[in-house]
């Protein structure tokens, strides 16, 4: 049946059900009723949540992928597919995930209260940050074990010399392989700083794959501990201690970069370094995949999809202008990309000619930059302990606010449920911190072993590769066609005064899932690729006891057994799997898909038969409508007429302080308010 009827503003009586001036909320449940809860916290000022979402975009890749990125796609022309891919996708997700979290005051898992079916979502975003933490913070262990090696009172460093208990024959330092260069005699000699990363810090040359891990290296247990140990202290009070250590986390690597410039730009070799970096080359752009290496960067340099600025975001006030905090943390975060370019190429440019080596063979990305490349420039400085604290310091700052983060995903996304039931006990948080943090550091240690860096190579190709992408789209598609861009534009113009414009809508409904399936699809293709689950030696001469009948110029590499594989598979679809196998036990629990996709506050309305999100309008609308979204909007049923009653109430959108006059509904200040009732 289709019933279609005109009411007077005059004749609407809105009825908030909302969360009363107090500030108690509505369940996660959808329950309005029943026990108070106790207050949500909030940031302690502005600035201590904008200096969060800025200190979770800009972390490690900003340092060790984008210059390489630059270099290799273009120089500066590579600049144009990436603020093109800012402009398009990164900035419209990352205030989508900000406007969901600051609303709804709920974390990853509960915010979707708007759309049950979804719920799924909320899990796999913190599967996924907490896969992330088990390897993402070794490699803030591995920073740590370098910092307190260049804690040296001469200025050779340890990884300057080849006179180490680790050291192969094939060792050379700088000098000799300088002379090595000069004569061409350096083809099999190798640079004590790749055998110290490679033998000294992760010990691989003791292990022959993932089925014989071998023992735990002490140091690098410790240097995880010392860094499972900080996150534990900056978030076991919640954002009123993380918002203060991100003072100096989300800072001090700005700090660092200028000063590490500044020493750089002076080297010899230097100029030729930058040069490479931003020497525009159109031509590059001409085929397919700078576009999609730009488009991967910007996606994962701003975090959207992990469900940690939607975890931020909920501490903060409803009122709070995220819409300009997003712009400032996508400015951030691309600033920050461009000048962690300057400090690498400088000091690259610098590398060759101290080498003799060609730019373009010193210039690689990922952890052989800055473990291996990196510390050998800094080691040929005077002074250099100084410098390497600074560069390490840089790259600890840099890892340790984007950790936070995601374990305060974590930590935000199941707290919302556990604190209703245990909240009551005064050390929650801690002992909850506690559990969550050092369960992971236990889960770390496997990759502390010599074998660890085989774990490590799986870890960070698909504990959030495909999944994050898929998460992405799969978010950006509920809210925008399920929730409906309608109703969640009005919850903005409820809170923040003013609706999005034009650009944002058609960024969330068209242009950002666009962007991101053609991802999905290069994704897919690069995970089909078998070198997915192959670990490359680069040079047997680091490893004569695993090679012990190693021929000349033969190429070395891992492959992973199948028990590999399925750990590398089982890591990507697992948390694909949460999006549908939740959804189907939604849908079972309420027996109704119609209260599956429908917010828990209107599931009155769905029992009388109000389905809004059946109809076309609900599905193609692309921003607010000139009434009331019809699922706030319920026809009072009277003696006379139940159809034809003019009497409508609002349900408000469950939060508090919701409140609308009649001569405020029609958004065009029309008198009369059309509506559509489909069962």
């Amino acid at each position: 049946m289709n019933v279609r009827g005109e009411v007077k503003t005059e004749d609407i009586e809105v009825v908030d059900l909302g969360q009363s001036a107090a500030g108690s909320q509505i369940g996660a449940d959808g329950s309005g009723g029943g026990q108070q809860q106790r207050e949500r916290e909030s940031w302690g000022s502005r600035v201590d949540f904008l200096l969060s979402v800025v200190g979770f975009a800009v972390d490690l890749s900003n340092v060790w992928r984008f210059p390489y990125l630059c270099y290799k796609y273009g120089g500066g022309a590579f600049l144009i597919p990436y603020l093109l891919m800012n402009f398009f996708q990164a900035v419209p997700l990352l205030y989508m995930e900000l406007l969901l979290g600051q609303m709804n005051q709920r974390g990853p898992i509960a915010v979707w209260d708007i759309c049950p079916i979804a719920r799924g979502l909320g899990l796999a975003q913190n599967l996924m940050s907490y896969l992330v933490a088990f390897y993402y913070n070794v490699i803030i262990g591995w920073c740590f074990l370098y910092l307190f090696n260049s804690l040296s009172p001469t200025d050779a460093l340890p990884w300057m010399k080849c006179d180490n208990h680790f050291n192969t024959r094939w060792c050379v330092t700088v000098e000799q392989y300088r002379n090595l260069s000069a004569q061409n005699l350096s083809a099999n000699a190798v640079l004590a700083s790749e055998e110290f990363f490679e033998r000294g810090v992760l010990g691989l040359h003791q292990s022959s794959g993932i089925d014989r891990l071998g023992s735990p290296k002490l140091g690098l247990v410790i240097c995880c501990f010392v860094v499972f140990t900080c996150l534990y202290f900056s978030l076991w009070r919640g954002v009123k201690t993380s918002g203060k250590v991100v003072y100096i986390t989300a800072t001090l690597p700005y700090i660092l970069m200028l000063i590490l410039v500044g020493n750089g730009a002076r080297l010899p070799g230097a100029t030729k370094g930058i040069t490479y970096f931003i020497l525009p080359d159109v031509s590059k752009l001409n085929s397919i995949e700078p576009w999609i290496e730009a488009a991967i960067q910007v996606f994962y340099s701003t975090g959207a999809g992990f469900g940690v600025h939607l975890a931020l975001a909920s501490y903060s006030s409803k009122t709070s202008n995220c819409y300009r905090d997003s712009l400032i943390a996508t400015a951030a975060n691309v600033s920050a990309s461009f000048l962690a370019g300057f400090v690498v190429f400088s000091y690259l440019g610098y590398m060759a000619e101290v080498t003799g080596k060609p730019i373009e063979e010193v210039t690689t990305e990922g952890p052989g930059l800055v473990f291996q490349v990196y510390p050998v420039a800094i080691g040929t400085l005077p002074m250099a302990p100084l410098w390497s604290i600074l560069f390490f310091g840089l790259l600890i700052t840099l890892g340790l606010d984007s950790a936070m983060g995601g374990m305060e995903s974590v930590l935000t996304g199941f707290g919302d449920y556990l604190e209703k039931r245990l909240g009551k006990y005064r050390f929650f948080r801690q002992v909850f911190s506690a559990v969550v943090v050092y369960a992971a550091f236990l889960v770390s240690i496997l990759l502390c072993t010599p074998g660890g860096m085989y774990l490590w190579n799986l870890f960070n190709n698909f504990s959030a590769g495909l999944s994050i992408i898929f998460v992405a789209f799969t978010q950006a598609f509920v809210v925008s066609w399920i929730y409906g861009l309608d109703q969640f534009c009005q919850d903005v113009k409820t809170n923040l005064g003013f609706a999005p414009g034009i650009y944002w809508r058609l960024c969330w409904k068209f242009i950002a899932p666009v962007f991101i399936l053609v991802i999905i699809v290069f994704n897919c293709i690069s995970l089909a690729d078998p070198s997915s689950f192959l670990y490359s030696y680069q040079y047997t001469e680091y490893h004569p006891e695993l090679f012990p009948n190693r021929t000349a110029d033969a190429s070395y590499v891992y492959q992973y057994p199948i028990s590999g594989k399925v750990i590398g598979w089982v890591m990507c679809f697992s948390q694909i799997a949460l999006i549908p196998v939740v959804a189907i036990i939604v849908i079972i629990y309420y027996r109704s898909l119609a209260k599956a996709i429908t917010p828990i506050r209107d599931h009155e309305l769905v029992a009388q038969g109000l389905v809004t999100r059946y109809t076309l309008r609900h599905w193609f609308t692309l921003g607010p409508r000139d009434t009331f979204p019809l699922s706030l909007c319920r026809k009072r049923k009277s003696p006379e007429n139940n159809l034809n009653s003019n009497s409508v109430e609002h349900h408000g959108n469950g939060r508090g302080g919701d409140s609308y006059h009649s001569n405020t509904i029609g958004v065009n200040g029309s008198s009369n308010l059309a509506y559509e009732l489909e069962p």
